[in-house]
C-alpha cells in the first residue's frame, strides 16, 4: 500500500486538490444562494411593509380612502391626496417587483382611485416606472372609459 501511495503522490494530490477546488465552488453557490433567498424576503416583507403603511394611511385619511375626487379637486387637499395615490402606485410598485399575484389587489385598491389615476396623460406616465407606467396604462385601458369627468 506504501509502495502504491508513493508512485501514485503526484496524482492523489492533484484529486485532492480538484476536490478542495469542488468543495469551495459548492460552498460560494451556497453563499449566493442564501444571499439572493435573502434578498427575496427582505423584499417581500418590504413590500407587504409598504402595503400595510398605505392601509394604515387609509384609516387615518377616510376621505382619501373612498374620494370624492371631485371635491377634493377642488379644495385645498388636492396635492395631499396626490401623494395618497402616489404612495398606493408606489405600493404596487414594491409589490408587483415581487410577485404578479398583488396585481388583483392593486387594480381593487386603484378602483376607488380610478378618477385621478384616469387624469393621469400620456406625458405624465414618463414619471413613473416603467412596471408602474404599465399598471396604470392598463388600468386606464380597463377602467376609464364609462367614467363621468369633473364638471
Amino acid at each position: 500500500m506504501k509502495e502504491f501511495l508513493n508512485r501514485n503522490a503526484g496524482a492523489i494530490q492533484a484529486m485532492a486538490a480538484i476536490v478542495t477546488v469542488l468543495i469551495a465552488l459548492a460552498a460560494l453557490l451556497g453563499v449566493k444562494w442564501q444571499i439572493d433567498a435573502a434578498d427575496e424576503i427582505q423584499r417581500a416583507q418590504s413590500a407587504r411593509d409598504i402595503y400595510r403603511e398605505y392601509l394604515n394611511l387609509s384609516v387615518a385619511n377616510p376621505a382619501f380612502a373612498q374620494p370624492d375626487y371631485c371635491a377634493i379637486q377642488r379644495s385645498d387637499k388636492l396635492g395631499a391626496y396626490d401623494s395618497f395615490v402616489g404612495y398606493l402606485l408606489y405600493a404596487a410598485e414594491q409589490n408587483l417587483s415581487v410577485s404578479d399575484d398583488w396585481k388583483s389587489t392593486m387594480f381593487a385598491e386603484m378602483k376607488t382611485h380610478a378618477s385621478a389615476i384616469c387624469d393621469i396623460e400620456g406625458n405624465e406616465l414618463e414619471l413613473y416606472t416603467p412596471t408602474v407606467g404599465t399598471l396604470i396604462k392598463e388600468f386606464q385601458t380597463a377602467q376609464c372609459a364609462g367614467l363621468t369627468p369633473c364638471p
